[in-house]
């Protein structure tokens, strides 16, 4: 289930980008003139050195003044916590929680999503949201973690009326950065049996399977 609390772009307070009246040409070319734009590198691990930054990078932008990250809650003894990577408007929002009282039979609402035996959804807010199995280990307080991520890449476009579809703008990246988010807190933080199997690769949207309402 989404938590609205920690993935919903517009419980984030997300103003609208790119100014449109002004057209995407016209943005683009008043940022590159800024001093303060250059080239932004995106750091080999990002919060709080838990996730690869490498599918990271995609959904945010190549230029821009700098690139920061809130993740004081990220990857401490929690059963709770959220990171925000941002290069000045754009950004990513990864969280991880125990997933309390929930159940392997729970079906979240959205369009169904899945990585191997994990699975959850895409929401109409463009957040994937995956329930993984997770027993027994010092980190976790139940079975199942619940782990999500969306953008603004992604987010931006559907609060400008945008259909969520299989061609919208970065959710390809955000479906590869969810997977790879996934296998580095299962397999090399919270460390749960089985995680090594999950297999490589983005997260599977089944396009084909009723949305759950």
């Amino acid at each position: 289930m989404v938590q609205k609390s920690l993935l919903s772009t517009r419980g984030k307070g997300i103003a609208a980008t790119l100014f449109l009246v002004l057209g995407a040409g016209t943005w683009w070319a008043a940022n590159n003139s800024r001093s303060d734009t250059h080239t932004i590198k995106i750091p080999q691990r990002i919060c709080h050195n838990r996730i690869s930054g490498e599918k990271a990078a995609p959904l945010l932008l190549a230029k821009g003044s700098k690139y920061t990250e809130d993740a004081k809650t990220f990857g401490g003894w929690s059963l709770l916590g959220t990171c925000e990577a941002k290069v000045d408007d754009s950004r990513i929002y990864v969280s991880y929680q125990d997933a309390l009282g929930h159940k392997r039979s729970y079906r979240p609402k959205g369009i169904p999503v899945s990585l191997g035996k994990a699975y959850g959804s895409l929401t109409t807010g463009g957040a994937i949201n995956l329930y993984v199995s997770c027993t027994n280990t010092p980190r976790t307080a139940t079975e199942w973690l619940l782990i999500g991520a969306n953008a603004t890449m992604v987010g931006d476009q559907i609060d400008d009326g945008r259909k969520l579809n299989k061609s919208t703008r970065g959710l390809r990246a955000l479906t590869e950065f969810t997977a790879q988010a996934v296998r580095d807190l299962t397999q090399k933080w919270f460390k749960c049996p089985g995680a090594d199997k999950l297999p490589d690769g983005p997260v599977t949207i089944h396009w084909d399977k009723p949305v759950v309402r």
